[in-house]
C-alpha cells in the first residue's frame, strides 16, 4: 500500500489523517484553544461587551456575545492572537496545517458582494476592494445569501478551495464606505466588534430636524409679566383666539411648516413644551434674552427610546385623533409623500456616496448602487403609506 511491506493495520491503522479541508475547523479550534489558556481572555472580554453592548439588561448578554464568532475571529486576528498561536504553537502542527496557518495570516477581512448563490453548495462573491472573485464552499449561508447582498468577511483557503470563518456579517449599503475606510486603517478587534454590531443598535427617533425626539415640559417664572406678552408676540406666532394666550414657534422642513414649541402664557408664569432637547433649550434661551429676570421652575425632559413609546403620546381616541380612513387625510399624506420623492431626487444621499440619485442615475459608476438602494425601497401596493420604489424609478428614467 505505501511500499514498506508491513501490513495496512500494523503500518497504518489508527494513524490515516484527513483530507486538510476537513481539518480546517480542527486548526481554528486549536487557535480557538489558545486564546482561551494565552492570556487573550481580557481581550476577549471586551470585544464580546462590545457585541453586546445593545442587548439591554439580558443578564446572558454577555455569555451569548463571546459565543459569536466574530468575537472570537477579531480578537484572533485582528487582535494579533492567530499570530501568536502560529509563532508560539507553529512547530506543533502538521507541516499542511502549519503552512495553511501561514496563508491565514495574510488573508484580510474584507467587504464583499454576493455575484451568484448556489444554495446548499456555496456562493461567488467579489471582494468590492480589490475586484477579486472567489468560489467559496459555504452550505447553510448559501440557502440564505441572494445576489446584490453585501456582507463582512474573511474568505480562507482550506487547502483546496476557500471558506467563510469568523461569521458572516451583513452590511447595509449606506454603510459599505465606511466600513471600507475602516477596514483599510487595520483597526483593532473592539473597534471592528463596535462598528459591526451598531446594526443591532435600536433606531434613534428624530424630529424633522434630526434631533433625538423627547418630552420636554418647562415652567418659567416671568420677571416682567406685563411686558412678555409683546415680546412673544414679537418672536413667535400667536394662536387666535385662546386663552390663556398661546405661541408657537414654526420651521420649515421638506417643505412644509411644522411647530418647533408651544408657548402659554398664564399669569407670571410661561409653560414650554417641545420635543427634543436642542428646541427646549433654544426656547428658553430665548426667553431668558427677553427677560433676564425669569426663573426655571420646573425643566422635565424624557427621551424616546422607541417607536412603541412615542405612539403612546400620540392621541388614538377623542378630539385630536387621526382617522386614518379619511379621504382628505390619505389625500394630503399622498401628496407629501410624492412631494417629499420629488426632492429626494436631488438631495444628497449617504448611500450614494453623497450624490444625489439623479446624479447617480446619470453616472454609470454610481448607477448600481442607486438601483440596489431603490431595491431596498417597497413599491407598488406594499409601499402604500410611503415612499413607492417604482414610481421613483420611473422618475429617474430605470
Amino acid at each position: 500500500w505505501c511500499g514498506s511491506g508491513r501490513k495496512y493495520k500494523k503500518c497504518h491503522l489508527g494513524r490515516e489523517q484527513l483530507p486538510l479541508p476537513e481539518r480546517v475547523g480542527w486548526l481554528y479550534a486549536k487557535a480557538a484553544q489558545h486564546v482561551l489558556a494565552s492570556g487573550w481572555t481580557d481581550l476577549l472580554a471586551e470585544a464580546g461587551f462590545e457585541r453586546g453592548r445593545y442587548a439591554g439588561e439580558d443578564p446572558d448578554a454577555l455569555v451569548a456575545a463571546l459565543g459569536d464568532p466574530l468575537v472570537l475571529d477579531a480578537v484572533l486576528f485582528e487582535g494579533g492572537a492567530f499570530a501568536d498561536f502560529v509563532a508560539v504553537r507553529g512547530s506543533l502542527l502538521p507541516d499542511d496545517e502549519r503552512l495553511l496557518a501561514e496563508q491565514w495570516l495574510l488573508v484580510q477581512r474584507s467587504v464583499f458582494e454576493i455575484e451568484q448563490a448556489r444554495p446548499g453548495h456555496g456562493v461567488t462573491v467579489r471582494d468590492v476592494r480589490t475586484g477579486d472573485l472567489h468560489e467559496v464552499r459555504e452550505r447553510s449561508a448559501s440557502r440564505q445569501l441572494k445576489p446584490g447582498q453585501l456582507i463582512c468577511a474573511r474568505v480562507v483557503p482550506d487547502g483546496q478551495g476557500m471558506q467563510f470563518f469568523g461569521g458572516i456579517e451583513p452590511v447595509a449599503l449606506h454603510e459599505r464606505d465606511e466600513l471600507v475606510e475602516l477596514l483599510d486603517s487595520e483597526p483593532d478587534p473592539i473597534l471592528l466588534v463596535a462598528a459591526l454590531s451598531r446594526r443591532f443598535a435600536p433606531p434613534l427617533l428624530v424630529n424633522t430636524e434630526g434631533d433625538p425626539l423627547a418630552i420636554c415640559e418647562a415652567t418659567v417664572q416671568i420677571g416682567d409679566p406685563a411686558g412678555i406678552e409683546a415680546a412673544l408676540d414679537d418672536t413667535y406666532d400667536r394662536a387666535d383666539g385662546e386663552q390663556p394666550p398661546r405661541w408657537f414657534e414654526h420651521v420649515i422642513t421638506d417643505g412644509l411648516q411644522r411647530i418647533r414649541a408651544t408657548l402659554v402664557l398664564d399669569g407670571d408664569t410661561v409653560r414650554v413644551e417641545a420635543n427634543s432637547d436642542q428646541r427646549m433649550d433654544r426656547v428658553l434661551a430665548t426667553l431668558a434674552r427677553l427677560d433676564p429676570a425669569m426663573r426655571v421652575l420646573e425643566d422635565s425632559r424624557r427621551p424616546l427610546r422607541d417607536a412603541r413609546e412615542a405612539a403612546e403620546q400620540l392621541p388614538v381616541t377623542g378630539q385630536g385623533a387621526l382617522d386614518p380612513d379619511d379621504p382628505e387625510l390619505a389625500g394630503f399624506l399622498d401628496e407629501v409623500i410624492r412631494g417629499y420623492e420629488t426632492r429626494w431626487l436631488d438631495e444628497p444621499i449617504p448611500a450614494l456616496d453623497g450624490h444625489t440619485p439623479r446624479q447617480a442615475a446619470d453616472d454609470p459608476t454610481r448607477r448600481g448602487d442607486l438601483i440596489k438602494l431603490l431595491g431596498s425601497f417597497p413599491a407598488g401596493v406594499a409601499a402604500q403609506g410611503g415612499m413607492d420604489a417604482d414610481r421613483l424609478r420611473a422618475a429617474l428614467g430605470l
